[in-house]
């Protein structure tokens, strides 16, 4: 079952992390190691990237009435195109979550203390600070003056976006996660789905979106695209050009071995999916979570598409701040059975680890599990409705009395480079939704080609 008394302690520390002017972050490089450049807001007007020469790099449109913003040029175009064109709905959002968690001036002032101390211990890639840099920037320029926070009674910061970006340390996400291939699905062809589970807050009811980025300009990495929230640029949820997926999952950890240096795991999450390869993927994946020190306990399961045999199609990696154990990584695979060894052509995965600690109980997991059983025991060939079916089964109901409710769900199909996303209404939950398909490689080529660098 959830662990809803943890989860919902994790929101106070969610409202922490969001408020703060944080002198002491710290800008490195995208591994673990940090550096002792502190983190500053340069008043807009000052930074030579804001003026006549800046032009948007971006586009927003919609998919069947779910936002669609595509981005491409360096990150700092990217960031200063997703400000300008989502501005109103970056400052809204935020302001909003304040409004529903923040109340009176002695609980700011504690919420900040908080923020300070976990905000000293982040390290934060360069490519990543010019991307909200950006962001910050583009708001402002659209907005001006309207730029508030009304909550704080003060313009939005850079460091507001530099914070938000590290919620998903603080406020724990549920979810539930299925991956299935071969033997199980039509031509052997992966299907796979997630849930994401979290708090329910009226801020987070609407605009939910996706966002496209295209492949970059310097350095060679793959385009994707990701479920998210306005000012977000972490992954959560998303899918690379080759039919990659990665979701972020939460587990309940022992605390990190490491005191500092910490990567915001949307962060290493993103940098996961914008360098794996469809034929190396696990190996691919495995080698950025290792060079990123976790503060936090994650499963992150990823699909990509089935290359025949008795190849698997899914890993689930088990990763924390525990760098004794597996240099804080440990690799999940589907159950091997029988005489040869063979393995089972699914993988579910929920909150719990299964291999680095004791497996806990846990119903999601075992109704995913128990599910996969029977269609292997029938013989019959899993679908997308499948897919569908689980996510529902599993899901987290919406409405004004649940405390947690599942925001978006998404079925892949990593063979074609699909994804099919539905997401929430105040009284239903993401699966009970309609979902709408998303062509990720055409999205991805529809973009204008990356510049030589």
């Amino acid at each position: 079952m959830f662990q809803r008394r943890r989860l919902m302690a994790g929101a106070a520390g969610l409202c922490a992390i969001v408020l703060v002017a944080p002198a002491g972050l710290r800008a490195g490089d995208s591994g673990g190691s940090p550096s002792a450049k502190p983190l500053t807001s340069p008043p807009v007007a000052a930074s030579p990237h804001v003026g006549a020469d800046v032009s948007l790099t971006g586009r927003l449109s919609e998919v069947d009435g779910v936002p669609l913003l595509v981005l491409w040029g360096t990150q700092y175009e990217r960031g200063f195109t997703h400000g300008y064109l989502l501005a109103e709905k970056i400052v809204g959002l935020f302001d909003g979550y304040l409004r529903e968690t923040v109340r009176g001036a002695e609980a700011i002032e504690n919420f900040e203390t908080t923020a300070r101390r976990h905000l000293k211990a982040m390290n934060f890639a360069p490519r990543y600070l010019d991307e909200l840099r950006g962001m910050h920037a583009g708001v402002v320029r659209r907005l001006g003056d309207a730029a508030r926070i009304e909550t704080l009674d003060r313009q939005i910061a850079l460091d507001d976006l530099v914070a938000v970006a590290c919620i998903p340390e603080l406020a724990r996400i549920g979810c539930s996660s299925f991956a299935a291939w071969g033997p199980l699905t039509a031509d052997g062809h992966t299907i796979s789905g997630r849930n994401l589970d979290w708090h329910r807050l009226n801020a987070l009811q609407s605009g939910q979106m996706v966002v496209a980025y295209a492949p970059g300009p310097e350095d060679g990495r793959l385009g994707w695209l990701s479920v998210t929230w306005p000012g977000y640029i972490g992954c959560l949820t998303g899918m690379n050009s080759e039919g990659v997926t990665v979701a972020m999952h939460d587990v309940f950890a022992g605390p990190p071995t490491a005191p500092l240096g910490f990567t915001p795991r949307g962060f290493a999450l993103r940098d996961a999916v914008e360098t794996a390869h469809a034929a190396t993927a696990g190996k691919d994946v495995l080698a950025v979570l290792r060079g990123r020190i976790a503060a936090v306990g994650n499963n992150v399961p990823i699909s990509f598409p089935y290359r025949g045999g008795n190849k698997e199609s899914a890993v689930v990696f088990e990763y924390d701040g525990d760098l004794t154990n597996g240099v804080g990584v440990t690799v999940r695979r589907a159950q091997r059975s029988g005489s040869a060894g063979d393995a089972t052509a699914y993988l579910p995965c929920t909150n719990h680890y299964r291999k680095r600690a004791s497996a806990e109980s846990c119903d999601r997991y075992e109704k995913i599990d128990r599910r996969m059983k029977e269609i292997a025991r029938s013989g019959q060939l899993m679908t997308v409705a499948d897919g569908w079916d689980i996510l529902r089964m599993v899901a987290c109901r919406s409405g004004p009395r649940e405390r947690i409710q599942t925001y978006h769900s998404v079925v892949f199909e990593p063979n074609f480079g699909r994804m099919h996303a539905a997401f929430s209404t105040p009284d239903r939950a993401a699966p009970e939704n309609k979902p709408v398909t998303f062509d990720v490689r055409s999205i991805l080529d529809g973009a204008p080609p990356a510049p030589a660098p």
